[in-house]
């Protein structure tokens, strides 16, 4: 019999909810109750903390959010002790954590504090933790944002020829400005992973020109939010005015909290429900053993058609950029500007500085 502890880390992502209510299911089908502490870490200090039933979590599969409750606090130094009274005044033997990079934060801590199993299941938009292709609430995220481009094209191409410059969240993870790009038919994608620089800008704006005066009613830009510290999405947006005042009109969007929102996508209810229930097996083995190592604080994650337990201290990540070391998706990126060329390259190559390393007709 187990106690199991279940808890969000860190940004609401849609889909936690089906995780917490498999867990919940396959604990209880099993003899055993899972406890939620409202407000995340929060509710762990002041043990503010709820037992779940099937009942109670039945319909949580389709709701978005958190309906615990979240926050970004992190689990640190200086309140671990009380955090780890209140698990063994309640009987719980193990942790699972939903959340994103807060949540390995949290973790990295718990390492020097060894006493139960913890468990990390990715769950943020931005696809940020390092441990797994795909953390729950992306696909959710990367839906709502296509939809939104796809809402805008139809605008920009609807009334006269516009270029609108879309700013999406991420972080410092360029996953969903990339895909989304790639999904959207995006003209110029720019992500913090690669360095953008005003000879870039300009060059991506003659190819937006150049398409547009051969035919084309719109153009779409989207930019990560912490692409650069300089080149902001008000800047962007008067670089594409100014260069192209001539031939078509720059508007601005920025689509802020709705990508956290929405009812999470068939591929992150079942992404959830598999992670939780492969927890759920594992934890049977390790809240067995005679003792208890770093090793068994593991990130919960999917390589290819994989599930994976990595050991928190060996992840390869950036931890002062909360990023991972290598990043599947960047192959991608190659793709959105292949995709945009238009079919004949001439105001580019007229236009193009003599320093510009960006255009591939130069």
């Amino acid at each position: 019999s187990s106690g199991i502890n279940a808890e969000y880390g860190g940004a609401p992502a849609p889909g936690m909810n089906s995780g917490i209510r498999a867990l919940a299911k396959i604990a209880a089908y099993h003899g055993n109750i899972v406890t939620v502490f409202h407000e995340g870490v929060d509710g762990m200090v002041g043990a503010d903390y709820a037992q779940l039933s099937p009942d109670e979590c039945d319909l949580w599969s389709m709701r978005g959010g958190c309906l615990a409750g979240a926050s970004r606090s992190t689990i640190n130094p200086s309140n671990v002790k009380a955090i780890l009274t209140q698990f063994k005044k309640l009987e719980l033997d193990c942790l699972v954590l939903f959340g994103g990079f807060e949540a390995v934060t949290s973790t990295l801590t718990l390492a020097d504090h060894v006493t139960i199993p913890v468990y990390l299941i990715p769950s943020t938009i931005s696809n940020n933790v390092p441990g797994s292709d795909f953390s729950i609430g992306c696909d959710t995220a990367l839906n709502t944002i296509v939809r939104a481009v796809d809402c805008i094209k139809q605008s920009a191409a609807s009334t006269r020829k516009r270029v609108f410059v879309i700013d999406v969240m991420g972080g410092n993870c360029g996953y969903l400005a990339v895909l989304s790009g790639l999904a959207s038919g995006a003209d110029a994608v720019y992500i913090p992973e690669q360095h953008v620089n005003i000879d870039q800008l300009q060059c991506d704006a003659y190819r937006v020109m150049d398409k547009i005066i051969q035919g084309c009613k719109r153009g779409i830009i989207i930019r990560n939010e912490n692409s650069s510290p300089h080149y902001k999405n008000d800047f962007v947006t008067a670089l594409y005015a100014e260069e192209g005042k001539d031939k078509f009109v720059t508007r601005s969007a920025v689509l802020g909290h709705i990508q956290q929102g929405y009812s999470p996508s068939p591929f992150d209810r079942a992404l959830a429900a598999s992670f939780a229930c492969k927890v759920y097996r594992d934890i049977v083995k390790r809240t067995t053993k005679p003792e208890l190592t770093p090793a068994d604080l593991v990130v919960v994650g999917i390589r290819g058609s994989v599930t994976t337990f990595t050991p928190v201290l060996q992840l390869k990540m950036d931890i002062p950029r909360r990023v991972p070391v290598d990043n599947w998706w960047l192959d991608l990126k190659p793709l959105v500007q292949t995709l945009a060329l238009p079919p004949n390259t001439a105001t580019v190559q007229d236009n193009c500085t003599d320093t510009c390393t960006h255009c591939d007709e130069k």
